[in-house]
């Protein structure tokens, strides 16, 4: 009897698990909707239309905005920017009638090929919507970056891109999608697809865990640098994704492929892995770990030095690298990198990586 008064009086007094809304908006409320966007806003700053870059500490809100008729603009964004001009919304409430699906626009292969120099073709990238769980009829949503369809290296930072469907009746107006080609000198979707990027910190480490999510691309390429597949952050291969942690902290050096990089950087030392794992030069001197972000260069590949995880002071096969190779970029251990029995370098950006673009 004892339990069952328990019971009893935990259920009354239980707080009601409350269904999601079948739709949003007024039932009264005339007008078809005519156009739907994914916009974000960055803490409190205007939601915008915009591909959107925040820190892991700052929180990214998508809000859905649906115009009707071409005309008037709804959304529960607190303030509004589309297309670059301020925009006056009316609230979702008080839209025409409708429901609301969101979705995740995901690469489906963390792995794939532009071909070689005889081959090379801008191969498209396979994005496939995955449905957000808990989101239908949310007005707003918050930005989870983590893949679903690919390994998840990035634990919360690196790039996802999201559409969000309106059902109004028998009728379905999406914003755009996977079917939102570049086309010509690219792989991968337009800005038109609302990206969002979250790096762990401003530093170049930081920077790099942008594309954390996004495939390596077997000679990742584009037709200028500011039009690169990196730079859009539709994937890399192990030299771009290096070379783009350094653009975005401000530095010119453009795309290319490892080769290129002790042009843009001064060696620091230089060896091979000894049998007890410590990389020595010449004279069997161990190499030092130099700083975090320096590069460890391989024969046509490449890393950057993210922790001194074995023996404290020295580069060791069990010091952890951030790469890409076959795989979204992650950090592991130069042990596990495929490259750890190859010569190394250990190489620093001539230019100077050490302010962030703290405001993007």
């Amino acid at each position: 009897m004892r339990l069952v008064s328990v019971v009893a009086v935990l259920a009354a007094t239980a707080t009601p698990v409350l269904a999601a809304p079948t739709r949003l908006g007024d039932p009264a409320a005339a007008g078809s909707i005519s156009r739907v966007l994914v916009v974000a806003a960055v803490g409190d700053s205007v939601a915008t239309d915009k591909p959107t870059y925040a820190r892991a500490d700052q929180a990214v809100t998508l809000y859905a905005a649906i115009q009707v008729d071409n005309k008037a603009w709804f959304s529960d964004a607190p303030s509004l920017e589309i297309g670059g001009k301020r925009v006056a919304a009316k609230p979702l409430a008080s839209a025409p009638a409708f429901a609301l699906r969101w979705s995740k626009i995901e690469p489906s292969s963390a792995n794939i090929s532009n071909g070689d120099a005889s081959t090379f073709r801008f191969e498209p990238i396979d994005y496939r919507p995955t449905a957000i769980d808990g989101s239908a009829n949310s007005p707003k949503i918050r930005a989870d970056v983590r893949p679903t369809l690919t390994p998840d290296h990035g634990d919360g930072v690196g790039t996802m891109r999201y559409q969000v469907t309106a059902l109004q009746g028998p009728r379905v107006i999406a914003s755009a999608g996977p079917e939102a080609r570049r086309g010509r000198g690219s792989g991968g979707v337009t800005d038109a697809v609302m990206r969002v990027s979250i790096r762990r910190d401003d530093t170049y480490i930081g920077y790099l865990t942008e594309m954390f999510g996004q495939p390596y691309i077997w000679g990742s390429a584009g037709l200028s640098n500011s039009t690169h597949e990196s730079e859009r952050l539709e994937g890399s291969d192990c030299a771009d994704f290096i070379v783009y942690g350094a653009r975005r902290m401000g530095a010119s050096i453009p795309y290319s492929w490892t080769g290129a990089l002790p042009g843009v950087s001064k060696l620091l030392a230089s060896g091979t892995r000894a049998d007890d794992g410590i990389y020595r030069d010449r004279r069997g001197e161990p190499l030092p770990f130099t700083k975090i972000g320096d590069l460890v260069l391989f024969p046509r590949h490449v890393g950057a030095l993210v922790e001194d995880r074995g023996t404290k002071g020295v580069l060791d096969e069990q010091d952890i690298m951030m790469h890409t190779l076959f795989d979204s970029p992650k950090a592991e251990p130069i042990a596990d990198s495929g490259y750890a029995d190859r010569p190394v370098e250990v190489r620093r950006f001539t230019a100077d990586l050490r302010r962030g673009r703290s405001g993007s």
